[in-house]
């Protein structure tokens, strides 16, 4: 998941919540699940209109998609175990079309189909709810057995975006597995797909300016809501990880950007648990899970396989968060995921080779952590922080 607050922050001060002044206009609602809360905020041309027509979009196109509902379209389709064609709407045709093309870009670094590893990591919804690590109690809340690699293995039989064929007939849409096992979440992209379909709104409407969040998925139309020129954005330090109050958490970078433009992030600090093998004294002999799979190793990133003990240990040269940028929202999402797996080098040159702008952190426990700045960043002075707790290379 990606939050707003989690990772990067639009830092308009003055911006307003949930009010219509001088022609601005601002809603902010929970539209999927418990998790996914949707705020817009608009100003010039016909801004209420615009803010409504999104909220009206956002129930068509996650309503079919939302796990968290066992009768929706979605998980129907998982729990169908069956080779037939399934029917779909257009919008999960869309989402589907978007993730081949990440899949493909990134090598398999990015696929909808990691989701029967996630429930095998307990990273899915359910799981990391109740897996969360107890602030009171971190050490004494740590799970104490993890999958085996036999397990992942055979997990990994029926992972894989090519075990999937979608295509359009007739004007209805398709999807079907050649592995009735097989099991789709297309989080990793709706997300940046629907702010994509809300910028094509801003278009529709005429407006000035437009700042759209869908938990952390940004989109800045035109020109700045306050000043109408270049906006501001302050990006979260991904550590600590484990704090559930966000103003804990620093600025790790504050950049200038011209808009119409999308930031999404994706990292291992908010979605995780700890989980300890034998007699753990303190939090850094912990293993964070976090909730992105590597789907070639079957492993959550920040983690690596010891064969000689037949144990799971950290991986401190792992990528802790990676934020994204460009105008096409649903890649950014994709891209972000897509990173984290590849690991710094390969993670830049997958946004380098694809016009992408990103910034690519490490592990930085147990020591300074590394960035990798791809693309043009226009960092303001007394806000680069990062160079305190992490390296550029």
């Amino acid at each position: 998941m990606k939050k707003l607050l989690a990772t990067v922050l639009i830092a308009v001060m003055c911006l307003p919540l949930a009010a219509c002044d001088g022609g601005t206009y601002s809603r902010a609602e929970v539209v999927l699940g418990e998790a996914v809360a949707l705020s817009v905020t608009a100003k010039g041309g016909s801004a209420r209109a615009a803010v409504d027509e999104m909220f009206a979009l956002a129930a068509d196109v996650f309503d079919g998609m939302n796990l968290s509902k066992k009768d929706s379209l979605l998980s129907r389709f998982n729990a169908h175990n069956s080779t037939e064609p399934f029917e779909i709407t257009e919008h999960i045709y869309n989402v589907l079309a978007l993730s081949k093309t990440a899949y493909e870009k990134s090598d398999g670094a990015f696929d909808v189909t990691s989701l029967p590893l996630s429930k095998l990591w307990r990273t899915d919804t359910d799981g990391l709810h109740a897996l969360r690590p107890d602030i009171e109690d971190v050490i004494g809340s740590a799970v104490k057995s993890l999958p085996t690699m036999e397990d992942v293995q055979n997990t990994l039989e029926y992972v894989g975006a090519d075990k999937l064929d979608f295509y359009e007939s007739g004007g209805r849409y398709y999807v079907k597995k050649t592995d009735g096992r097989t099991e789709i979440d297309l989080g990793g992209i709706a997300k940046g797909y629907f702010v994509d379909l809300c910028k094509a709104i801003a278009d529709k409407h005429a407006l000035k300016s437009c700042l759209i969040d869908l938990s952390g998925n940004l989109y800045l139309y035109g020109g700045g809501l306050k000043s109408g020129g270049d906006w501001t954005v302050g990006i979260k330090n991904p550590r600590p990880r484990l704090t559930y109050s966000e103003h804990f958490r620093d600025y790790a970078a504050a950049v200038q950007t011209s808009g119409d433009r999308s930031y999404v992030t994706g990292g291992d600090y908010q979605r995780f648990y700890y989980a300890a093998y034998g007699d753990v004294k303190s939090e850094d002999e912990l293993i964070a899970v976090c909730h992105i799979i590597n789907p070639k190793s079957g492993l959550p990133v920040g983690m690596e396989y010891d064969a000689e003990k037949a144990e799971f240990k950290t991986d401190y040269n792992a990528v802790c968060m990676a934020v994204v940028s460009a105008q096409n929202s649903a890649l950014c999402d994709a891209y972000s995921t897509a990173a984290a797996v590849l690991g710094l080098e390969k993670g830049a040159e997958l946004l380098s080779e694809n016009g992408f702008d990103g910034l690519i952190f490490t592990n930085p426990d147990g020591g300074k952590g590394k960035i990798k700045v791809v693309g043009e960043w226009r960092f303001l002075d007394g806000y680069d922080k990062y160079k305190t707790d992490y390296e550029a290379v």
